[in-house]
This record gives structure tokens, sequence and C-alpha cells, in this order.
């Protein structure tokens, strides 16, 4: 899912959450998992479709900040 429609999805409330999943191709990466209504989920994705990989979860968070505004809080799982 690229940026575009995941602030569409997130207007009109289809978005449910965001998880950050280490991304398994690039060690020490993350990736933006977007989670929709039904149990449905998407990777973020750059504009030519590939999936997005973060160093660092700081500039993660700002990604979700870019789609949903400012967050209260950030939840990790083990």
């Amino acid at each position: 899912m690229k940026i575009k429609q995941a602030k569409e999805y997130y207007s009109l409330g289809i978005l449910t959450g965001f998880d950050a999943v280490r991304d398994p191709l690039k060690p020490g990466n993350w990736m933006l998992v977007v989670i929709g209504e039904e149990g449905r989920s998407w990777t973020l994705a750059t504009a030519t479709g590939e999936v997005k990989s973060f160093a660092k979860l700081d500039t993660l968070v700002g990604e979700v900040e870019s789609i949903a505004g400012h967050i209260g809080s950030l939840h990790i799982s083990i």
C-alpha cells in the first residue's frame, strides 16, 4: 500500500492500526504494516511498489504520523 492510499483509507475510517515488524530481508530494519478492518493488512510500499524499510523506529513513527496525525502511544509486543 502506498502512503497516499493509506491516508485515504485512514480518512475513511478503514484503518484500525499499525504494526512495526522486523524486515527479514534487511536485518536491523523495520517494515510498517497497516492494519485494516476485518483483519486485512498491507505493508507500506515505496513509489515503485517495493516494501518500504526503515532503519530507525523514529522514522517509521514519523510515517505513521504523516498518515494518521499525532499518535499518543506506541505498543511493542514480543
